[in-house]
């Protein structure tokens, strides 16, 4: 793959993981693709339609049109060499079908994909493909979360487990936090704080919020969205 062009914008972080191709460049497959070469990852961007590849061109490592319904075609582009593929196709099912079955015969190890329904989720599952991602249904659950004002963000970690970030409740403002009183009553536990402009520092059982902090706090949905209305 050609070197990453020098005059892009890069963190000075990095993600230590080998070159990934991202099939599908629309706005998912392009943010991600972007994020990537941000952090130094080595992207290869596969896309039909030869307008979206030439706007990313610039922006990743490479960009080629190409048809991934077809297998040669991935094949003539190393694919099948790669170690983690993201599939990003979403609204054409029969494409993103097509193309994932191919990944699978290619024998990509870790294959990524997005899907736009729960049925399009299981037929990606039943082809093979190692992990199957939902964006706009994650979005949405999360902005349902938000629209109350309470949250300031909200991340669903797992299966009825989450985060949010908070300011403090009134409840924890009378005094010292009893973390192990508030696990048992509430089902919730403060992970971290942020005092005034200050960093984010681990939370401590027995220290004392004030109300311009801000917390995060740990369990399931239905828990912190009772446990913020205290």
């Amino acid at each position: 793959m050609a070197n990453f062009p020098g005059s892009l914008l890069q963190s000075k972080q990095k993600i230590d993981i080998p070159p990934v191709v991202v099939i599908g460049l629309g706005r998912f497959g392009g943010s991600l693709a972007y994020e990537l070469t941000r952090y130094g990852v080595e992207v290869l961007g596969i896309d039909a339609d030869e307008r979206l590849v030439r706007e990313h061109s610039a922006g990743l490592t490479d960009a080629v049109v190409a048809d991934t319904t077809d297998a040669e075609a991935l094949r003539q582009l190393g694919v099948d060499e790669m170690e983690r593929v993201v599939l990003g196709i979403g609204s054409a099912l029969e494409a993103s079908i097509l193309t994932a079955s191919n990944l699978v015969e290619l024998g990509v190890p870790d294959i990524w994909a997005k899907a736009d329904s729960e049925s399009h989720a299981r037929i990606l599952r039943q082809l093979g493909v190692h992990h199957v991602v939902r964006p706009e249904h994650d979005t949405g659950r999360r902005v349902a979360h938000l629209l109350g004002g309470r949250f300031q963000d909200f991340a669903e970690l797992a299966e009825n487990y989450g985060m949010i970030k908070m300011a403090p409740p009134r409840v924890l403002l009378n005094g010292p936090c009893d973390a192990e009183k508030l696990w048992n009553k509430h089902r919730v536990q403060v992970v971290s704080v942020r005092t005034g402009a200050g960093k984010w520092q681990p939370f401590h059982p027995g220290d004392v919020l004030s109300p311009t902090d801000l917390i995060v706090l740990a369990g399931s949905p239905d828990d912190l969205e009772s446990f913020s209305r205290l």
